[in-house]
Parts: C-alpha cells; structure tokens; sequence
C-alpha cells in the first residue's frame, strides 16, 4: 500500500567522478545530497577507480564504474589511443581559435558522464536526472520542489543559455550554444525522450557514424545535437533559463554559467572549471539576484 511519503513519482539522480575529483569534489557533493534532498529522491554513484563514503546507504547507491559499465570498458578500449577521441582536434585548420581546447574533442573523458546515463536508465523508474558531482546542494529541497523541476508534461528538461538564445535545428550538426549539462532531466515514460536516449547512445556506441561526424564531440555539443532536431518536432521540452534574460553573453555563447542564475540556483552551486578548486561560484557568476543564504 502506498504511504504519503511514496506516492508521486520515482526521481533518481545519476553522477559519476574519478579519485581526483572524489577528494577535491564528491564526497563533498555526497554529503550535501545525503543532508540536504528530499529522503525520497534516490542517487547512483559510479565511482571511477575510487571508494567514496557512503553518508546514506539507504537511498545513495555506489556502483563500481569497471565492473557495471562493460559498454564504457569496450569504448575506452576501442579509443583510448586514438588522438581525435582525446582532444586532439582532428581539423585544427577550420578551428584556428579553439582547436587548442582539448575539452571540445575528448570524447573518452566524456564518455565517463553518458555512459552512467546509459546503464542508470535500467536502474531507474520515472525521471532520471543527471547532477554534476562538482556541485553541492546547498539549501534544503523538498520532493514538491524538485518534482517541480521535472514536469510530466515535457520530454526533458535542461539548462539552456538564457531566452535570448534559442537555438533552431541543428541542420549540419553545427550547435554554437550548447546546453550546460551541469544538470538534466529525463522522463523515462514519454516516448520521445526514449528515443533521444536510444538516438544518444547510438552515436557513442556507433562513434564513427555518430560522435565523430560532429563539429566536436563532448557530451554537451552532442546533447544539444540531439535535443535541437527532436526539439522542433517535439517542443514539449523545459529549458530552465527560458525565462532568464542573460546579457553577459561569455566565450561560450550565452552566459557563461546558466545554471546558478536559473530556478536550480536555489538549490545548488555547480562549481564548474576552477570553481570546484575554490569550493564556490564566484560573485561575477551571478546575473541575477538570489536571496538565498549561500549566496549573500
């Protein structure tokens, strides 16, 4: 029999990190979840040559990365060697400024990210959300709160680039404002999202005829990719900076950090790039005014 405290939708959150990034990030990540989320909302962790503590045993489940991501295995097998799946740009000629960002083509440390989605989908009921472990959830979040985020209605949800951008199809597969991927939901029961995540571990599992005839080949390029096409056919999507105006544009096309300035900012930090050396966003990160604690 269902109880008030299981009714509603089951919302699981997926993140994965290394050792490096369990000592300077995760544990910190795991405990903030473990105090701070709704006790309803369960975490897959896939640790990465790592043993994190575990501050919830009961909803936090840490997974070996190794041993319950064999497709991950082979991948890595596959182009471990191979210079263009690790940030060499294959065609620095066309990129003559930023054929030296090595993220855009590191396909292999990416694929750490997506193919924990890949395996977390059979493990998970409802929603499936991907969280950053380099963000900390710093205020109390309810189940209503965050089943908010994540509205039956659309197909997925993301972090976009503020209402000024709004990219159409992706045509030639040229995405100039990729979404922030710091934080995702996935509706596992809407049909289109099924067919996004089929279509997403196609183009890793099939790389030559997927990944690889992209511009670039990290895992927000290839979201965005896929999201765009399926978007102008099936809008029923929530971009959570849809209603956020974001005039800093930055380097990478609209607002250099989206996610603290949409609704998620409430919650959590994502200290992304050096950030997560310095344990916080930075002030000049905010567009928008926050009345929460943290951020005063």
């Amino acid at each position: 029999m269902e109880t008030p405290e299981t009714m509603g939708k089951k919302i699981t959150v997926v993140t994965t990190f290394h050792p490096e990034g369990m000592r300077t990030y995760g544990e910190k990540f795991l405990e903030s979840f473990a105090r701070n989320v709704d006790k309803r909302i369960e975490l897959i962790v896939y640790a990465e040559n790592c043993k994190p503590a575990n501050p919830d045993p009961t909803r936090i489940t840490i997974l070996d990365q190794v041993e319950s991501l064999p497709k991950l295995v082979a991948f890595k097998e596959r182009w471990g060697n191979v210079p263009k799946a690790n940030g060499k740009c294959p065609w620095p000629e066309r990129r003559p400024k930023d054929h030296h960002k090595e993220f855009k083509w590191d396909a292999i440390r990416f694929a750490n990210k997506v193919y924990a989605i890949f395996d977390a989908v059979d493990r998970a009921k409802d929603w499936l959300v991907w969280m950053d472990a380099d963000s900390i959830i710093h205020s109390k979040w309810d189940y209503e709160d965050f089943s908010e985020c994540l509205p039956d209605t659309s197909w997925i949800t993301y972090v976009g680039r503020g209402k000024a951008v709004n990219p159409g199809p992706a045509g030639k597969m040229v995405v100039k404002n990729w979404p922030e991927c710091g934080f995702y939901g996935m509706n596992l029961k809407d049909l289109v999202c099924q067919d996004f995540l089929k279509e997403f571990e196609r183009m890793y599992e099939d790389a030559d005829r997927g990944i690889f005839t992209l511009e670039e080949w990290h895992d927000s390029y290839v979201f965005g990719s896929i999201l765009f096409e399926l978007k102008v056919r099936h809008p029923n999507v929530l971009d959570y900076t849809a209603e956020i105006e974001i005039t800093n544009k930055a380097k990478t096309g609209g607002g250099g950090h989206p996610l603290i300035n949409s609704r998620l900012g409430k919650w959590m930090d994502h200290m992304k790039g050096d950030r997560k050396f310095e344990g916080k966003s930075k002030p000049k990160d905010l567009l928008v005014k926050r009345e929460e604690a943290y951020w005063k």
